[in-house]
């Protein structure tokens, strides 16, 4: 068939069509053009501006991770006015980060404006930013706002913490002992986020108490306890030092005496090991295999009467004079400083002897010691607040040894090594040293001088102490030296001393002193203690003592953080 024509004709009409109607089909497509360029031009700034938004919310991110971080931002125990002046500060110190931080590559100022909310559980960051748009700008959108949410959660990594807390006998004036139980209560329910009855436990949380004046008491009924800890039969030397019978030793001489009738068996106070290799002060572990490891039971012996109403001349005479049986005339008569360390050394003076319970009055085998126990390692809250509550004022001050044996119930090693759990929580074992998870965290509260009274009570220069008598034979001295005037130097430069070691193992130390009886010598070296400066606070009253453990509980959850969006 012969289509010539037919196409022909078609192809005419068409050229004349588009040639009659090119104006229109030119409006048509420029019109057509101005939503196609408007559309490319929201998705090129979309681009931008997401870019933007990253960039923002990256700076934003990093700023209240600042923010957290920042000592100024534990303001839980801070008053509403105080807080508002913290918050406002803190908001300037973000600002400037996020400057410093953050620069527009639209080329937009910094005019940021920055809302932040603190709680104890969280830090709320909101950032708000107005960028300048491009080609959005020809169609009457000049600007956009940025905005930027960053939550910081205070997840708590995982603590093992020891309150090592003086109950000396100066804290029963003021009621400071009160502000003491008050405060550790405080600082408990800061980390556990409420208080015992609402939660009594966490898996997060691990806690030691240890209550010391001139020694500490082990608890013979806690899960993580063992005799063998203990020199029973007399191995090391320094458990035999109260005697002239060398058969004699601590643990044996507690089950002489009576009271009701009954024997009374060791208490579970303990003395000092010698000064040699640093055993007094270090976390050594205890084995028969080296006695000099072992513990000694504390005993504070009888010291002999009083004479010429010089009042308490030799230190606790419990046995009401009663120091005759096995002495010669002689002997009893002997005023020297040899003839009544005999005297106050006759062990038989003891055997079948009466001597009043053990109580906050009392004097006998135990005067010096703490009156309340260490509680281990434990999950369970209640087990410590109880061990708060039992805390009592009584005795003189070894800060040494209270930080030695907070250190023990923190350390991986014996003695101490396993964490009680409860019925939701196993049990478990003390973290290793520098662990990935668990933290380590010692406070110490003490609210006097070091002070065993060192140059007084006669022949024995000393009250009596875990490190027993200061002009005890060089030999077996746990001051390292008999010369009294530089036992109280020896005192101070062993709480360093340990203080350094504790450190060294990477357990973080809080510090305060409490009260108004402390030395500015003692604060000077408190402070030296803790980890850092900030870590110290002289507590001049009970409130004062509650809002730095406060302060404490808050600095240990700002540093366990996470961003949460």
């Amino acid at each position: 068939m012969n289509a010539g024509p037919h196409k022909s004709s078609k192809v005419s009409r068409l050229k004349r069509f588009l040639k009659s109607d090119a104006g229109n089909i030119g409006q048509m497509l420029a019109l057509s053009a101005l939503p196609l360029f408007a559309s490319l031009g929201v998705a090129i700034d979309t681009v931008r501006l997401n870019r933007e938004q990253t960039s923002f919310q990256t700076a934003v991110d990093s700023a209240v991770l600042a923010v957290a971080a920042d000592d100024r931002s534990a303001i839980g125990y801070q008053s509403a006015s105080q807080q508002a002046t913290s918050i406002a500060t803190l908001k300037t110190f973000a600002q400037q980060f996020i400057d410093a931080n953050y620069v527009p590559s639209t080329g937009a100022a910094n005019d940021i404006t920055i809302d932040l909310a603190i709680t104890n559980q969280e830090i709320i960051m909101t950032a708000h930013h107005s960028v300048p748009t491009a080609i959005m700008g020809l169609f009457g959108v000049s600007s956009t706002m940025l905005n930027s949410t960053s939550v910081v959660k205070k997840a708590m990594r995982p603590v093992e913490i020891t309150l090592v807390m003086d109950t000396t006998g100066s804290m029963g004036t003021n009621n400071k002992i009160q502000g003491a139980k008050t405060a550790a209560k405080s600082l408990l329910n800061t980390l556990y986020g409420g208080v015992l009855a609402s939660i009594p436990e966490s898996e997060y949380i691990r806690v030691s108490l240890v209550p010391f004046a001139a020694a500490v008491r082990l608890d013979k009924n806690a899960s993580d306890y063992n005799l063998g800890w203990i020199d029973t039969v007399g191995l090391n030397p320094l458990s035999k030092l109260n005697f002239n019978d060398p058969t004699w030793n601590n643990y044996m001489a507690w089950g002489q005496l009576k009271a009701n009738g009954n024997s009374i068996p060791w208490n579970g106070c303990v003395e000092a090991r010698t000064a040699n290799a640093g055993l007094n002060e270090n976390d050594t572990a205890p084995t028969t295999s080296n006695p000099d490891t072992l513990f000694p039971a504390y005993f504070s012996p009888d010291t002999p009467p009083t004479t010429g109403g010089q009042g308490n001349q030799y230190g606790y005479d419990y046995l009401s004079n009663d120091y005759t049986a096995n002495i010669t005339t002689a002997q009893k008569n002997d005023g020297s400083d040899a003839g009544r360390l005999y005297i106050q050394d006759n062990q038989v003076k003891y055997i079948n002897k009466s001597i009043a319970a053990e109580s906050a009055s009392s004097t006998g085998p135990w005067s010096g010691c703490a009156a309340s126990s260490i509680v281990p390692m434990t999950y369970n809250r209640s087990a410590i607040e109880a061990g708060v509550d039992a805390m009592a004022a009584n005795g003189p001050t070894l800060i040494a040894e209270g930080l030695a044996w907070g250190w023990r119930t923190i350390s991986p090693s014996e003695p101490f090594t396993k964490v009680a759990g409860t019925a939701s929580i196993a049990a478990a074992n003390i973290s290793p040293y520098n662990d990935v998870r668990w933290r380590k965290v010692m406070v110490l509260m003490t609210d006097g001088d070091n002070d065993l009274s060192a140059g007084s009570y006669g022949f024995n220069g000393s009250i009596y102490s875990a490190y027993g008598r200061a002009k005890e034979v060089v030999a077996n001295n746990r001051f390292g030296t008999n010369n009294t005037s530089q036992t109280q130097n020896v005192l101070d430069q062993n709480m360093l001393d340990v203080c350094s070691a504790i450190k060294a193992k990477d357990i973080e130390l809080y510090v305060t002193s409490f009260g108004t009886g402390v030395s500015a010598q003692t604060k000077s070296r408190l402070q030296s203690c803790a980890t850092k400066p900030e870590n110290y606070a002289n507590s001049t009253t009970s409130s004062d003592l509650v809002a730095f453990f406060d302060h404490i509980g808050q600095d240990v959850l700002n540093k366990s953080v996470y961003v949460s969006k």
